[in-house]
């Protein structure tokens, strides 16, 4: 039996200004960050914070797969009743912190085999930071998520703004006085843990430790993973791709990569951070609107591709200024590598918000493997024997036009009930 459908409702116009406000917070955060590290670290420095960045946020990405999930649960639970002689709905706060824990051991134990490689001499120390980072941000996966299901935005906006408020008061506070590089990337993972303050201050935040997904425990947990492997994917080409780019790149190459990486960062935030906030909303809004088919899709979509486009000419024109003016004439970049760069940040917008709509049909499988094909038809390229910059501007286009491919035919095609 359905309960009456909230719709809609709970994407008031207070709800979508908060989210896109703390999207705009979290990019320009994000951003000062990185020309805090730029300007307080060398080059050669930078470019390992800037694959310390990415491991980070790639870890943070899987757990975003939580968060999704938690979404769309919450959302149908609070709007379907409990089948009748169905086990106990499960609760996902205590559900998503075992899956950091659990995450957190898995990154501990493997650690001796990637650690050096990746993360330098300072590696058994980043390790642990990084594990326990998991940990927090499992919470703040599911307590964000559980907002968003509940519809209730404004707050779901203040976390995410703050969240990202305290990364760059931590890592300015640490340049500030002359930490090393190590206690820049300890500095930025530490924000982690913002979300334990609104749990002690609001009770409205409290209120998602009694959240409970639309299934039972096993059910969730399956559908979490899914969602996680899919983050996976997801993580490696959105925050991930300097690692992905560093394991195919000679070390005499990638130690001079810093102003690429640096541009990929920065060619990508204006669309994919507000879409990262946006994703909740997103999810909520194809549940409430499955019987228009493709066309809230399509419109957003051609939007973005607009917005792409106009992006990456202003990228052309005045890219190369931006990045000399901001972090020095050490990070001069091409203005056409810049526009290219941008273009495929479009791509890779559209995919996230393709898988969306997929995880909002339920087809956790489909938004899995579509996610995994872009993942592996990037890499696939980034192995080819091209200039690195090349490689990088193919790799971040041609991967995630395969997933969105894969996505339209899950989209268009019919399921077996007709949807």
């Amino acid at each position: 039996m359905t309960a009456p459908a909230q719709g809609s409702a709970d994407l008031t116009a207070r709800g979508v200004t908060g989210v896109g406000v703390a999207s705009l917070v979290a990019a320009v955060s994000t951003n000062v960050v990185l020309l805090i590290a730029a300007r307080s670290l060398s080059p050669a420095a930078n470019a390992d914070f800037l694959v310390f960045w990415s491991v980070l946020f790639a870890c943070f990405g899987v757990l975003g797969g939580v968060q999704n999930e938690t979404t769309r649960a919450v959302r149908v639970a609070r709007t379907t009743a409990p089948a009748p002689g169905a086990d106990p709905r499960a609760r996902v706060l205590p559900i998503a912190l075992l899956t950091g824990a659990a995450l957190a051991g898995a990154l501990l134990v493997t650690s001796p085999a990637w650690g050096r490689a990746l993360l330098g001499p300072g590696a058994p120390t980043l390790t642990v930071a990084l594990a326990l980072a998991l940990i927090a941000f499992s919470g703040h996966s599911a307590v964000a998520g559980a907002l968003g299901g509940a519809g209730s935005w404004p707050m779901y906006a203040r976390l995410v703004g703050s969240e990202a408020i305290v990364r760059l008061v931590l890592v300015g506070a640490v340049a500030l006085v002359g930490a090393p590089l190590v206690g820049v990337e300890v500095a930025s993972a530490a924000a982690a843990a913002t979300w334990i303050g609104f749990f002690a201050l609001s009770s409205r935040t409290r209120s998602a430790q009694r959240a409970v997904a639309d299934v039972d425990a096993s059910a969730f947990v399956r559908r979490t993973a899914h969602a996680m492997l899919a983050a996976a994917s997801s993580a490696a080409l959105v925050v991930g791709f300097p690692v992905l780019l560093r394991l195919t790149t000679p070390t005499s190459e990638f130690e001079l990569a810093a102003p690429l990486i640096l541009a990929i960062s920065m060619t990508r935030a204006p669309l994919l951070m507000p879409l990262n906030a946006y994703q909740g909303v997103a999810i909520t809004h194809f549940l409430s609107h499955r019987q228009e088919g493709i066309r809230p899709l399509a419109r957003i979509v051609g939007a973005i591709m607009g917005v792409g486009a106009a992006g990456a000419l202003l990228a052309v024109a005045v890219g190369p200024w931006l990045m000399r003016a901001l972090f020095g004439t050490a990070y001069h970049v091409d203005g056409l590598l810049l526009g290219a760069l941008t273009g495929a940040a479009a791509m890779l917008a559209v995919l996230t918000l393709t898988g969306a709509a997929v995880l909002a049909l339920d087809k956790h499988k489909a938004y899995a493997s579509s996610w995994g094909l872009a993942t592996l038809v990037t890499v696939a390229v980034l192995l080819l024997p091209l200039d690195l910059e090349a490689r990088a501007v193919l790799a971040l286009a041609l991967g995630p036009l395969a997933g969105v491919a894969l996505h339209g035919i899950v989209l268009i095609r019919p399921d077996r009930t007709g949807r």
